[in-house]
């Protein structure tokens, strides 16, 4: 992904010599217009040039990667982006140093920054891309410790004969846990409420 802002006596004019600097054609690249000027009065006073931002695309991948890093160079951290396809999605891998604040509370950056790079990418592509970012492993780690939580609190269940709601989880959390009791044979879990209201409910299975 490549950006540039190019002023030109017209829009046509602009776009032609973006894409002349970029290497591109108008299927690859994104152009916005910024300003589409205005003219000279008696074609000599005043007036003013057209302007606009072009964003050439170099494919889903690249574009993820160099959208991250810029995100993470700007808010002056040291580290570098890896990727690498996971089903029918892709995987952004973060390696560097201060990996707790790149991570935060209860993953929280992590999930911001996948928000950001997805909605730039949607705009860049018009379709949506399924996308995760992991940084320090956070997602192997987070993995295991909701699977621990649902063995914990599926044998409380078992052991009590009475269901039991989660606290509130992401839905990618709660696709977790429903997959790992999926195979239980004695609990079954689902999902109760709207929003910030919905709450994963691990239960007894009817016999």
């Amino acid at each position: 992904m490549r950006t540039i802002r190019i002023r030109a006596k017209t829009v046509e004019a602009a776009k032609k010599d973006a894409l002349a600097v970029l290497g591109g054609d108008e299927t690859n690249t994104n152009i916005k217009i910024i300003s589409e000027g205005k003219p000279a009065m008696l074609g000599i006073i005043g007036g003013e040039e057209a302007e606009i931002e072009a964003t050439l695309r170099e494919g889903i991948e690249k574009d993820a990667v160099q959208i991250l890093q810029e995100i993470l160079d700007k808010m002056s951290f040291i580290a570098v982006v890896d990727i690498k396809k996971e089903g029918e999605g892709l995987v952004l891998t973060v390696r560097g140093d201060d990996m707790g604040r790149i991570i935060g509370k209860d993953g929280n950056t992590l999930k911001a920054f996948e928000v950001i790079v997805r909605s730039i990418l949607a705009r860049m592509y018009a379709e949506r891309t399924y996308l995760n970012i992991d940084a320090g492993d956070y997602r192997e780690k987070r993995r295991q410790s909701l699977e621990r939580l649902a063995k914990e609190v599926a044998e409380e269940v078992e052991k009590t004969g009475a269901e039991k709601a989660l606290p509130h989880l992401e839905a990618s959390d709660r696709k977790i846990i429903h997959m790992y009791l999926a195979d239980n044979n004695n609990v079954t879990s689902f999902s109760r409420g709207e929003g910030r209201d919905r709450r994963m409910v691990i239960a007894p299975k009817t016999k």
